[in-house]
This record gives C-alpha cells, sequence and structure tokens, in this order.
C-alpha cells in the first residue's frame, strides 16, 4: 500500500471503532432529574452527548494527525513551527469591485424577497418567545425580572428594541428586523470570503476566482426561509460571525497595544446578552484566543484582551440593577444547568441509525479537522500564517457551535449548527482544488484552460457568471419581479396589524379571552402557545409564559402565581403544539387543581377560576 494511503485507511478504521462503541459510552442517568423530556422518558445521561461526540471526532483525527506525522517527517512542520510561524506578506485585491459586485447583488436579492409570505403565519410557540417577553419588558419596564429567558436578553427581547426604535408595536416589524440580520449574515460571509482570498497566495485573477466561488458557495448557507430551519447561519449567528471577522482583522496587528484586541473582550459580555448559547461559545472561543495568546508570548494582546473582558462585565454589573443582576446569574445558571434535558433528543447513532444527515454532518467535521491538518503541517502547503490561524479558530467554532446540534437532534437545528463546518470546507477544499491545477505540469491541458480562462477579457466571464447566477433564483421567497414592488411590500409588512397573523379561530379566543380577564391587570396561561399572551395587550402574572421549559421552574412559578392570583387562567389547549403541560410541570398542574376550578370551554380552550377561598 502506498505509505500516503496509510493515515486515510487508519481514519476508516477509527470511524468504525469510534461508531462501534458510540452506544457503548453511556454515563449513568442522575434518577433525581425530574425535568421531563425525551433523555427523561429514556433515562439518558445530557453527558453522554458530549463525551460520544468528542471521541467520534477525536479518535480517527488523533490517528490521522500521528499517522500524517510519523508518515512524512521531513515534509511536515512540527507543532512549535505550526505555532509560532509567522504572517506572511500578500497583496490584497488591487480592486473591490467583485466585493461591491457581490453586495448590490445582495441588496437586489433582498429587495427580491416575497415580504408578503412574512405577513401569513405565526408560530405561537416560538414566535412568543420574543413578542411575549417584549411585551412584558413593554408594560414592567423589568428584564430577567419580568421573564424567564431561555434564549438571551436580545434573542427574547429583540422585537421591544425594535418597537422603541420604529414606533411600531407590530409583528411585521420584527419580521423586517429578521430578514435584515439574515441579509447582515450573507454579507459578513462575503467579507470573510475576501479576507480569505487576500491572503491566498496565488495571482490577483486566481484570487478573484476563489473569492467569487467561496462567496457563492457561502451566502447559500444563510436562507431568508430561517423562520423554518433552512439557514445553516440562522438570525444568532450574526455576532458570531462578527467577532471571528473582528478576531481576523486583530491577526494582522503586531504585539502591541491594540483597541482591537479590547473590543475582541467586550464580546465576552456583549454575547452573553445577545444568545446565551452563543455567549457560551463565545466565551470558550475567547478562551482558546487568550491560550493562543500566551503560547505565541505576545503578552500584550493577552492583556488587552483580558482588560476587555474585565471591564465589559464591570460595566455590565455597575449598570445592571442588582435584582436583575441576580435574576440574570440565577436565569443563565438554570439554562446551562437544565436545557439540554427540557430540549434534547438523543442524537442517533452514526452509520447504524439510518439517519443520513447525523451522520453526514459527523463525517464533513472530521474531513474538515483532516484537511485543516493538512493545510498546517505540510510544508508543501503554501498558506500564509493569518489564513491557517482563522481556519484552526473556524474549526473550533464548528465544535462548539454543533453542541446545539448534539442536544436538539432534529434535522433543522443539525442544519443550524453545521454552518462553520461547511465554511470551512468549502474553503479548504477550493483551496486544495486550485493548488492542484495550478501545481499541476504546466504542459497539461488542463492547466492551459485554467489559464487561458483569465488570460483575456476575464471580467465578461465574471459578469456573465454573475448575470446567469442572479437570474437563475426565482423561489417561492425569492424573485426578481418583486424588486419594483419592495418599498410598498416593506411598509405594508411593518405596518400590516398584528390581527392578520391569526385564524379565525384564534381571533374568537382572543376576544373572548379579553372579555374574561377585563378587569385583571396581567395574563396568565399554562399552555405551550406562548404568542397569546402578547395578543391580550397585558403582561404575563408571573415571569413564565412558556410551559415546555417550566420544569425547573416549578417551585419559583407557584410562588409567583400565589402572589399574583390571577382570577382567570387558561388552563388547556387541544391544539397545544406539544400539550404535554402534566408531564413537564406536574407540581404546577397540582396547584392549580388545588386552588383553581372549572370556568369554561370555548372552542378548543379550557379555563380555569380561582376558588373564594384563595
Amino acid at each position: 500500500m502506498n505509505k500516503k494511503y496509510i493515515p486515510v485507511f487508519f481514519v476508516v478504521l477509527a470511524i468504525v471503532i469510534a461508531t462501534f462503541f458510540w452506544e457503548k459510552i453511556a454515563i449513568p442517568y442522575n434518577f433525581q432529574n425530574e425535568i421531563h423530556g425525551e433523555y427523561a422518558v429514556n433515562y439518558y445521561n445530557a453527558n453522554n452527548e458530549y463525551f460520544r461526540f468528542i471521541f467520534f471526532i477525536s479518535l480517527p483525527l488523533t490517528v490521522f494527525l500521528l499517522s500524517y506525522l510519523l508518515l512524512n517527517k521531513e515534509k511536515t512542520f512540527s507543532f512549535k513551527e505550526v505555532l509560532l510561524c509567522d504572517g506572511e506578506k500578500t497583496e490584497k485585491l488591487k480592486s473591490n469591485l467583485f466585493f461591491i459586485l457581490f453586495l448590490i447583488y445582495l441588496i437586489f436579492e433582498f429587495l427580491s424577497i416575497n415580504f408578503s409570505i412574512f405577513s401569513s403565519y405565526l408560530d405561537f410557540f416560538h414566535d412568543g418567545t420574543f413578542l411575549t417577553p417584549s411585551n412584558n419588558l413593554y408594560f414592567t419596564k423589568g428584564l430577567w425580572s419580568s421573564s424567564f429567558i431561555e434564549y438571551g436578553l436580545f434573542g427574547n427581547f429583540q422585537a421591544f428594541i425594535l418597537w422603541n426604535l420604529s414606533g411600531l408595536k407590530t409583528i411585521g416589524s420584527v419580521r423586517l428586523l429578521e430578514l435584515i440580520f439574515l441579509l447582515s449574515n450573507k454579507i459578513l460571509l462575503v467579507t470573510l470570503s475576501k479576507k480569505i482570498s487576500e491572503n491566498l497566495i496565488f495571482n490577483e485573477k486566481i484570487k478573484i476566482l476563489y473569492f467569487i466561488i467561496l462567496s457563492i458557495l457561502s451566502i447559500s448557507l444563510v436562507s431568508y426561509k430561517d423562520n423554518i430551519g433552512a439557514s445553516e447561519f440562522p438570525i444568532k449567528s450574526f455576532l458570531f460571525l462578527l467577532f471571528i471577522l473582528l478576531f481576523f482583522n486583530s491577526l494582522y496587528k503586531s504585539n502591541k497595544f491594540s483597541p482591537l484586541f479590547f473590543l475582541l473582550g467586550l464580546f465576552s459580555v456583549v454575547s452573553m446578552l445577545w444568545y446565551v448559547d452563543i455567549g457560551a461559545y463565545i466565551n470558550v472561543l475567547l478562551l482558546f484566543i487568550l491560550i493562543y495568546f500566551s503560547l505565541r508570548k505576545e503578552l500584550k494582546k493577552f492583556l488587552l484582551t483580558l482588560l476587555g473582558i474585565f471591564f465589559g462585565w464591570l460595566i455590565f454589573v455597575f449598570v445592571i440593577p442588582d435584582y436583575e443582576l441576580k435574576e440574570f446569574i440565577s436565569n443563565t445558571l438554570l439554562i446551562y444547568s437544565s436545557f439540554d434535558y427540557i430540549i434534547g433528543l438523543i442524537y442517533p447513532t452514526p452509520f447504524l441509525s439510518g439517519d443520513a444527515r447525523a451522520t453526514r454532518i459527523l463525517l464533513l467535521i472530521i474531513l474538515s479537522g483532516i484537511l485543516l491538518i493538512i493545510v498546517n503541517f505540510n510544508k508543501n502547503i503554501k498558506l500564509t500564517y493569518y489564513n491557517k490561524t482563522i481556519f484552526i479558530f473556524i474549526f473550533i467554532s464548528a465544535l462548539l457551535m454543533f453542541k446545539t446540534g448534539i442536544t436538539r437532534a432534529d434535522t433543522p437545528h443539525i442544519k443550524a449548527a453545521s454552518g462553520f463546518t461547511l465554511f470551512l470546507i468549502y474553503s479548504l477544499g477550493l483551496y486544495f482544488l486550485f493548488h492542484y491545477i495550478l501545481g499541476a505540469n504546466k504542459k497539461s491541458i488542463l492547466f492551459l484552460k485554467f489559464t487561458n480562462l483569465f488570460k483575456q477579457k476575464y471580467t465578461n466571464f465574471i459578469f456573465a457568471f454573475f448575470i446567469i447566477f442572479f437570474l437563475a433564483i426565482k423561489n417561492d421567497t425569492i424573485n426578481i419581479n418583486n424588486i419594483f414592488f419592495s418599498p410598498k411590500e416593506i411598509s405594508k409588512l411593518i405596518k400590516d396589524k398584528d390581527e392578520k397573523y391569526l385564524s379565525i379561530e384564534y381571533v374568537e379566543l382572543i376576544k373572548y379571552y379579553k372579555e374574561l380577564i377585563t378587569e385583571e391587570s396581567c395574563v396568565q396561561i399554562l399552555t405551550n402557545e406562548s404568542a397569546l399572551p402578547y395578543f391580550m395587550k397585558k403582561p404575563t402574572c408571573t415571569p413564565f409564559y412558556l410551559m415546555w421549559d417550566s420544569g425547573p421552574n416549578q417551585k419559583k412559578f407557584i410562588e409567583k402565581l400565589k402572589k399574583s392570583k390571577p382570577k382567570i387562567i387558561l388552563y388547556s389547549s387541544d391544539i397545544d403544539p406539544y400539550n404535554d403541560v402534566f408531564e413537564r410541570a406536574p407540581k404546577i398542574m397540582k396547584y392549580v387543581d388545588q386552588n383553581y376550578s372549572f370556568h369554561s370551554k370555548f372552542k378548543s380552550w379550557s379555563f380555569v377560576k380561582i376558588n373564594k377561598n384563595e
């Protein structure tokens, strides 16, 4: 066997072994856990997912790394050489024409959206997670004290922020904000593609072609249908992408004091206020960055980044009222300690489960790791320090981000957690393709065709490519004909009345419910239709508006109910999207059953009233 295939053989063998041991990794279940969910039903320890994932990914990559280095000693760098390599100067793209063309294209694509489809649906479960908390903040001025924040300050209060900026308290205005963030993700990906392209050791024309192809592949990872899990880079990825881009720019700074490193540190607190999961990922990545600066003895970078982290949290602690700070800490710690059991779905066993998507993404992560090892250690690979470093940290980001897919192992969440992996595959895969073609015998037909493509009028070729690509875009979300009506459609979207999002049945329910609680100052539901309190135009009587994640909060939930004593409560719904309230919150339902009695049933919904002795 040719020795260059030996590492591949060992990788395949390691994957087979890792698959065999997947289900063998089984940590005993904690029977003191009272949180209902798939893990609890199957007596499954949430930590199994992490250990299985780490073992399945690390075994093949470790085997490949060791065998690759041992078999190619003279052709590979040492760990120290990889860690301490210096930056190589490369020429930037002489013209920003193609970057500007992509920005123009993205603006036109955005204006081609069929905005009307975003005012024709409402997900009472998911949309309520930002509508109702924002509504609570609107009435009570409380942050964590007014609502249980399962996503993050921005994740749950994004609607309130926009309502204050626009002066329009509508669902459509939030829809538009979501679309703008998805557009921003596309712009950040194109910008990242440009930075990577500039640092390639290729000639100008090849860099441009690489940039164009990588940008097209990258923006395909963002879909304006994000509401149904269609994007590999969903809305909450925005801050993560911005952080990666900022870190990339910081690599150009020598070991001296620069505000850029202080700004990197500020992301520690900012990310925690964005989405709590993204906050955890960015803070872990910051830890790796600090370790990286320390190992390279770039102490000024290390200290300034650390200073940014310290001052960011110091400002936050002094600005936030003590009672809100206390709620933030308890809320966030509860999410980190219990949310896996709330939302967890057991990850399918690779290959053996028959779940192709779940297996494919694990193999792609391994593939991206193998390509990363080659570009960093192979002496024949001409790649700048800047690209080598950013690829390493994108790979770490991919591993961190996939925690979401490992925990909630359904198609939308696996897809939404795979963006960095696919971006890395595209970036490295394209590099190896160009490296192979340009490294081929210059007399070969392949090389001649590749170079002749750009000898004359290469710009015309690229413009033609753009036109074909643009005209090819047409689906139920985007149509070029929509451009001419976009200003009118955007205005209509943000001004449409909220009732447009409701079915006739829900319109009648809300009218009936409002009449029941005319004299009440708050509203309380025990179903998973979390958007309902928003339409009642009153704050919730407790911070808990979504029963699906009430399991860890049952004691506090009951305490708040005792204090607020709502006279009428929406008790149950025949069309509850999950219909498992009694399993998820047995103590709460027991308390309500003891202190409330049947009031009425309106179509699919049942109401209870407080007993007179309460």
